[in-house]
């Protein structure tokens, strides 16, 4: 008998400010380690895709971000769980900062404001926010 594996819920997030697109860097021990990418969290309970992009903004930057906007959806079958996410775009709304970590929860080592162009690397890594993001600007990598 085959099991199921378990679906994750995510919601990345482009957030745009004057100085470019927000990009982040994934702690060491990621999946994508070191990679420079789009922050995101996993839905929580009945939450939905918008409030997961807005908390995305809140929890992960520190900031806030003014009308997020569907933008890309894909979904990868990861080993262990199939994960389905969402891209979300944004204007970020105050400075970024890179908030006190809390267990259980993915957060950045760094991060800087750069092109689109720069995710290129994060989406040959596969970064599935990266790839679907890139290709709907038309910047396949």
């Amino acid at each position: 008998m085959r099991l199921e594996k378990p679906t994750k819920r995510s919601v990345a997030l482009a957030a745009w400010g004057e100085e470019g697109l927000l990009l982040v860097q994934r702690p060491l021990e990621d999946e994508f380690g070191g990679a420079w990418g789009l922050p995101a969290v996993s839905l929580e309970g009945e939450e939905t895709l918008e409030e997961a992009a807005f908390r995305v903004a809140r929890e992960k930057l520190g900031a806030g971000v003014a009308e997020a906007r569907p933008l890309a959806f894909g979904v990868e079958e990861r080993p262990g769980y199939t994960l389905e996410l969402w891209v979300y775009e944004g204007k970020l709304l105050g400075k970024p900062r890179l908030p006190e970590p809390r267990p259980g929860k993915t957060y950045y080592t760094a991060f800087r404001f750069g092109r689109p162009e720069e995710l290129k690397a994060a989406a040959r890594q596969g970064s599935l926010c990266s790839r679907l993001f890139l290709a709907v600007k038309g910047l396949c990598p």
